[in-house]
């Protein structure tokens, strides 16, 4: 049930109905409104958790809650084991931790949680309503790029928490029962989670989801670059003809007759490499950005537009397809392929 607490953690207070109306000592009183809907279930077949288990969870959450402490030093000792994840709470993401328990957004979040946790708790033996909760709960956050890893850490807290909290009061069988509650509840929030990978990053737009993509498909066919690379200016030069024009040393050979002239070839080697390298680099951010200003200034020069590029990365796909890259590596592709368009050519 660690779960529930995760759950709760970075964005109950997103998820709407919780009934709570606490303050901590000396600081501001924050009102949280609960509307808790009661839901009939069978308590030997929620399919979540025993009847016992829940039992234990409400017990000792009930017993926990009495310390009007535990919700700012759980949220507290989570910050401060992971300080990264405070810049996910705006109102206190620069707050000096030491500073942190006394300062009042703090404590709302703290309490905000609280509360989500309670309805939570309270819902467990509805699976239905259950349910719905970690949809809502996990649309929330998936926007502010929350993963699954982030509720469990923050369960292991809770768990920590309790422990000291309770001291005996928290048996074996107690932690037994929150460790499969998380769980449960981690594996219905991650549904609608991004993993880390999936993430794009600020400055390159790209996950490391779609870069390994990329690579390792093009890893796969990177011995026939330059054949892939000829055919796609085939394409394009007969598709727009002006196109061409931009390759003085060629521009008035008929396309037909380009497989071999040495200018031509030298220009699709280069192409060709240039575009392994870029592939090769782009998990190296200082290179993937440094690789798309260079593009963007020397192709900028020749006056080449945006179109041109847009149908280089069109005629890609279908080269990419042709060669036996999946769907989904596709995808991750396009994804790729709109970045760098965007970078080197950008609209205007």
């Amino acid at each position: 049930m660690q779960a529930l607490t995760i759950a709760l953690f970075l964005g109950i207070v997103a998820t709407a109905s919780a009934c709570a109306s606490m303050a901590a000592p000396g600081t501001t009183v924050t009102t949280v409104t609960t509307s808790v809907t009661t839901v009939s279930a069978d308590e030997e077949s929620s399919g979540l958790l025993t009847a016992n288990e829940r039992s234990l969870i409400r017990k000792t959450w009930d017993q926990a809650k009495k310390d009007g402490d535990v919700a700012p030093q759980v949220l507290f000792r989570f910050i401060k084991a992971h300080p990264e994840y405070q810049k996910k709470f705006s109102k206190f993401a620069d707050v000096p931790q030491s500073e942190l328990l006394t300062n009042g957004n703090f404590l709302a979040q703290a309490y905000t949680i609280l509360a989500g946790l309670n309805v939570v708790i309270q819902s467990l033996s509805s699976q239905e309503l259950l349910a719905n909760q970690l949809n809502v709960l996990g649309g929330a956050h998936q926007p502010r790029g929350v993963t699954p890893v982030m509720f469990e850490e923050f369960g292991v807290i809770v768990e920590q928490v309790l422990e000291e909290e309770l001291g005996n009061g928290f048996s074996a069988e107690a932690r037994q029962a929150w460790k499969h509650g998380i769980h449960a509840l981690v594996a219905g929030v991650s549904k609608t989670l991004k993993n880390p990978e999936d993430l794009a990053d600020p400055q390159t737009k790209l996950s490391l989801h779609q870069i390994r993509d990329v690579q390792r498909s093009w890893e796969n066919i990177r011995n026939s670059r330059n054949a892939m690379v000829s055919s796609i200016f085939v394409k394009l030069f007969k598709e727009t003809p002006r196109v061409q024009k931009h390759f003085a040393k060629f521009s008035s050979v008929a396309v037909d007759s380009l497989a071999g002239h040495a200018e031509y070839e030298k220009q699709v080697a280069l192409v060709a490499d240039r575009l392994d390298t870029i592939i090769a680099a782009m998990d190296d951010k200082l290179q993937l950005l440094g690789n798309i200003y260079y593009m963007k200034y020397t192709h900028a020069e020749r006056g080449i537009s945006r179109d041109t590029f847009e149908d280089f990365g069109r005629l890609l796909l279908d080269v990419l397809g042709a060669n036996g890259v999946s769907s989904d590596d596709l995808d991750s592709w396009k994804g790729v392929l709109a970045v760098f368009v965007n970078g080197v050519a950008p609209k205007k």
